[in-house]
């Protein structure tokens, strides 16, 4: 018999089964609302001040006011994985806010309603199929691409993409052809000995193991550049690797039909040295 699960609703323990919000919340409607996902080591966290700072400054974007502390949050999150009985386990945390208030395109209050799941953390493949998507990511003009904001529509678009071409996930390129991201993770490659990955300018969600990868790669003194890139030029790499909290550092094998190195020197090392610096975190 599988075992209750809970989740904290506006601050509030309780059972998934029976949480109930109105059916004419603004994060349903418009999408009016961000989130974070991320991981926790059996209680421990990677990047959590950057995560929730990412989160506030998301719900500044859209002008709604923080319910929460950082330090109050992680209190909250420590009692859910408590409850959940995962606290001595991986799992995947999940902190999605919305606005308060109903129909209506402007906005009548800045106030946000909040909630935190806690779940088993999902076996994961470590090498992933991708194939390239027709959909584009949103320019950054239109719509601010450094929070993870609720409206993901061109992601589902893209995935569903990715599954007709039986691939895990999708590429996806901006308006002007520049290679950006997948629907859930940043990219890189390396090419002769240097690493390579889309700068922020590419329309991407620059994200928070995105981030600690490059300071891995900085400490290992390894070449890099983050730039513009064409489709071309991820083609010619020998290999590539996908990012995010969730995959930690994930190899890609192919890209529609081009394939690519598995167990990459390069990649290896940067692999070795992102757990020495997991280790490295979780002693301080």
């Amino acid at each position: 018999m599988s075992r209750s699960m809970y989740l904290m609703l506006n601050g509030e323990l309780i059972q998934e089964s029976a949480a109930a919000i109105s059916p004419l919340n603004r994060g349903m409607m418009y999408g009016d609302g961000c989130f974070e996902t991320l991981r926790s080591y059996a209680g421990k966290f990677l990047g959590w001040e950057e995560h929730i700072g990412r989160l506030e400054s998301g719900l500044n974007y859209l002008d709604m006011n923080a319910p929460f502390s950082s330090p109050d949050l992680r209190n909250q999150v420590h009692k859910l994985l408590k409850q959940n009985q995962l606290e001595h386990d991986e799992a995947m945390i999940r902190i999605q806010c919305w606005r308060d208030g109903g129909r209506g395109y402007a906005p009548k209050t800045k106030d946000a309603h909040w909630m935190i799941q806690a779940s088993e953390f999902p076996t994961q493949e470590k090498e992933i199929k991708l194939s390239v998507a027709e959909t584009r990511c949103i320019p950054s003009e239109a719509l601010e691409r450094k929070y993870k904001l609720s409206n993901g529509l061109n992601y589902v678009k893209a995935a569903q993409e990715a599954v007709k071409h039986s691939c895990d996930d999708a590429l996806m390129l901006t308006v002007s052809d520049k290679v950006s991201e997948t629907t859930s993770a940043n990219v890189f490659w390396v090419k002769e000995g240097k690493v390579y990955t889309p700068s922020p300018a590419c329309d991407l969600l620059p994200g928070v193991t995105r981030s600690l990868v490059l300071d891995v790669i900085r400490s290992l003194g390894l070449p890099f550049e983050e730039s513009e890139y064409l489709l071309s030029d991820i083609g010619q790499a020998e290999a590539v690797f996908c990012t995010n909290s969730l995959l930690e550092i994930a190899e890609i094998i192919s890209l529609d039909k081009t394939r690519f190195e598995v167990n990459h020197p390069l990649v290896m090392k940067i692999k070795v040295g992102f757990e020495q610096m997991k280790v490295k975190e979780f002693q301080e």
